[in-house]
């Protein structure tokens, strides 16, 4: 069965070319923007390399909260996907939940996963 496409990212999602470029974009925010963006940046991995991007999301995707285990009824069908697919029939007025399975969290994650490198200068 065809799973529905719930949200495509990349037609929204930015893709910062270097670490450089993602800090100057939050530090050129005020700083409750600024705040917001770090929550809504995460590392990826690129599909036709090993290599990891930052990108951060500018849309009503940044209202998809996290559902762990069998909670989450929206997800990527890959780690390399920024589109986002129904895993199960949503209910009308349902919270949409990602398990963030594949999106590393800059500000909880990137030290943890080995990431952090993105950051440095």
């Amino acid at each position: 069965t065809e799973k529905l496409l719930i949200h495509d990212g990349t037609k929204t999602n930015i893709m910062f070319p270097d670490a450089m470029s993602w800090r100057r974009f939050i530090f050129s925010l005020p700083r409750n923007r600024a705040c917001d963006m770090v929550d809504w940046s995460w590392t990826e991995k690129l599909e036709e390399s090993d290599e990891r991007r930052i990108f951060s999301a500018i849309d009503i995707s940044v209202f998809f909260n996290g559902g762990m285990g069998n909670g989450a009824n929206v997800d990527p069908m890959s780690s390399t996907s920024s589109k986002l697919y129904a895993t199960r029939d949503i209910k009308k007025d349902e919270e949409l939940l990602t398990s963030y399975q594949y999106q590393f969290v800059i500000h909880n994650n990137m030290y943890m996963y080995g990431s952090w490198k993105l950051l440095q200068p």
